[in-house]
């Protein structure tokens, strides 16, 4: 097991698949602040892009981006 920082992003109240996992938390921050700039989409409506970033520990083996 390896512990990361997994991005999560929620679109209102959903989350929406994959989450990407960082070794290192500043990288996660940073794609964090990018996403949660980003336009919404038309077919979103008025719905709250929110990312953010948690601690986990991920099997041997999962892609994991530094």
């Amino acid at each position: 097991m390896e512990l990361v920082f997994a991005l999560y992003v929620y679109i209102g109240s959903a989350v929406k698949p994959p989450t990407i996992y960082f070794y290192d938390i500043n990288r996660c921050r940073y794609f964090a602040r990018r996403m949660m700039g980003q336009p919404r989409e038309p077919t979103e409506g008025k719905k709250k892009i929110t990312a953010l970033c948690k601690m986990e520990k991920v099997k041997a083996g999962t892609k994991i981006y530094y």
